[in-house]
């Protein structure tokens, strides 16, 4: 059985309905994680849950130690601290089991699990992380059901003090690092556990069939966890292909009339660009500036301004938002987005508008970089020039006259102002 991130399982008091895969419409998690090579279910009502130890050929070893929180009783005397789950960035924060100052933390019983096992995640040693424990992360999002956020190592250790009641304590907090299973498909294959299960395999035949993750870990150790973190970010990569209109479609043809249009009149599209960049500003319930575009030779790379405003008085800030414009069937590069990126500073948001389409490594950079910058494809310009120009009318002679009205207005949005003189306007 595989386990995808993001799943949600049912966790019934009846261990009998193993046979079930599904409870209640919901995938049942005694089902999807049984073991042909253990005589028991995976039953867990503790926070921090290690799985029977396992007599091997090679010697003992643990096959799994199970982390489950429930945010929705945090605040209350049995979980007084909240723990954080950032499985999109590879991270959880998780508390320890200690909840009394009368006792040493370390020996709680959940704590001594995770110290003892935090012994090997953090050894130099290939031959003790190799005897390392996986440990899986579950989040009760209510009574009875948990959702499944990945597998990793135990990254970090750190004594702190909790109050709880006007009760101070010290207790442990754990961090963890979420490990990356895109080349699994965002799956954790239960047939690894169910392999470390098996008395009759060798840890290293036990492990044959870890993620690739795992196995690089073991190898490398914590110095080079970065390199197989889990990162969400590469899922938000739209595909080439999303990012224009279906053929033959009517928001094709909508891109199809705008780019006749602007075939031979490159610098007209800089001011639709910018009636677009302001149509998103208004579908996302922003408030905008009417902007201008900039003159030319001397734009430097940006070819409008505008600006947005978030609250008002003290409790609002106005941004400056500079914009590209490029009509082109070329798909758009790092090298097309550099001098916009180059001209980002405090209190900017940059804007790219295409009727073109994004490259896969460009929107890499943007993310990983965390560049504050907002792409605008050629789909996302259907999109909007239906919504906010044609009014959903399937009319395209009424953007045919739009944009011969934009025409005749293009030199009337022109302007010398700096950037930084439109927070003034």
């Amino acid at each position: 059985m595989k386990l995808r991130i993001g799943d949600i399982f049912r966790l019934s008091n009846d261990y009998s309905t193993n046979a079930q895969e599904f409870i209640d419409n919901t995938k049942n998690f005694i089902y999807y994680t049984k073991s042909k090579n253990l005589d028991s279910t995976f039953r867990f009502e503790r926070g921090i849950h290690k799985a029977k130890n396992i007599k091997a050929v090679d010697g003992d070893r643990d096959p799994i130690i199970i982390i489950s929180s429930s945010p929705h009783k945090a605040g209350t005397e049995n979980t007084p601290w909240k723990d954080r789950y950032d499985p999109d960035n590879g991270i959880v924060i998780y508390y320890g089991d200690c909840k009394s100052n009368s006792i040493n933390p370390s020996t709680a019983s959940g704590n001594k699990i995770l110290m003892d096992e935090w012994k090997k995640h953090s050894s130099n040693d290939i031959k003790e992380r190799e005897k390392a424990v996986p440990i899986v992360f579950f989040e009760r999002i209510k009574k009875g059901y948990l959702q499944f956020h990945g597998f990793g190592v135990i990254e970090k250790v750190s004594l702190i003090t909790q109050k709880a009641d006007n009760n101070e304590f010290t207790n442990f907090e754990f961090e963890f690092c979420i490990l990356d299973l895109s080349n699994e498909n965002n799956q954790l294959d239960w047939e690894w556990i169910s392999d470390r299960c098996n008395n009759r395999l060798s840890i290293q035949e036990a492990n044959k069939n870890a993620p690739l993750s795992w196995k690089y870990w073991v190898k490398n150790g914590n110095d080079n966890i970065e390199k197989v973190r889990r990162h969400v970010l590469k899922s938000r990569i739209i595909k080439e292909k999303d990012q224009k209109a279906n053929s033959s479609s009517f928001e094709d043809k909508i891109i199809g009339i705008i780019e006749e249009h602007y075939k031979n009149k490159k610098l007209q599209f800089e001011l639709f660009a910018l009636q677009i960049t302001q149509f998103f500003f208004m579908e996302n319930n922003t408030k905008y500036l009417e902007g201008y575009i900039t003159k030319g030779s001397g734009d430097k790379g940006i070819d409008f301004i505008t600006r947005i405003d978030i609250g008002q008085d003290l409790a609002g800030i106005k941004m400056v938002v500079i914009g590209q414009a490029k009509c082109q069937n070329e798909t758009i590069n790092s090298k097309d987005i550099a001098r916009t990126i180059a001209k980002l500073k405090r209190n900017y948001v940059g804007v790219f508008v295409t009727n073109s389409t994004f490259s896969q490594q460009t929107q890499e950079e943007i993310l990983e970089d965390q560049y504050p910058l907002i792409m605008i494809n050629g789909s996302k310009i259907a999109q909007l020039t239906n919504k906010y120009i044609l009014d959903s009318s399937k009319d395209l002679n009424k953007l045919e006259k739009y944009l011969n009205n934009l025409d005749e207005q293009y030199n009337n949005y022109k302007s010398n102002i700096r950037p930084d003189d439109i927070i003034y306007k």
